[in-house]
């Protein structure tokens, strides 16, 4: 009689392409700019921000976190950068940072800025460990 070994999503080799995959969890990802937006320059800082946010997403995929990790993830980082949207509208200086100076400005080993639409002490709390660990993932590289 052979046994059938359950496997947990981390032990499960992903064949697809990250990328792929984020696309099947965040089906509105490339559209997050647009949602951000306060003014039309909004869209172009957006567009860049997610280029950063992508490849940390894809990498979380890559070390077998799971589907509904990914997408708590991706929720985090959907509220991260509405309010890097506010602050450099807020700050119209900041528009001129690059994109991952941007980040880093707002972000750091203690967590993000200020969310303000945060439902309760221990939603912010997850923001925060999200926050910080793009932090991580951004300045080990």
């Amino acid at each position: 009689m052979v046994s059938k070994l359950k496997l947990s999503p981390a032990s499960v080799k992903n064949d697809k392409d990250p990328l792929d995959t984020l696309l099947l969890y965040c089906k509105d990802l490339y559209q997050w700019p647009q949602g951000w937006e306060i003014d039309t320059p909004d869209i172009k800082v957006g567009k860049a921000i997610l280029e950063y946010f992508i490849p940390f997403l894809m990498e979380q995929i890559k070390n077998g976190k799971s589907k509904r990790t990914i997408k708590k993830h991706a929720g985090y980082l959907w509220a991260l950068g509405g309010e890097l949207i506010r602050e450099v509208n807020e700050n119209p200086t900041d528009r001129r940072l690059s994109p991952e100076k941007l980040i880093l400005k707002y972000v750091d080993a203690l967590g993000g800025p200020y969310w303000r639409h945060a439902s309760s002490e221990a939603d912010h709390a997850q923001y925060n460990s999200v926050c910080r660990q793009i932090f991580k993932f951004m300045t080990q590289k």
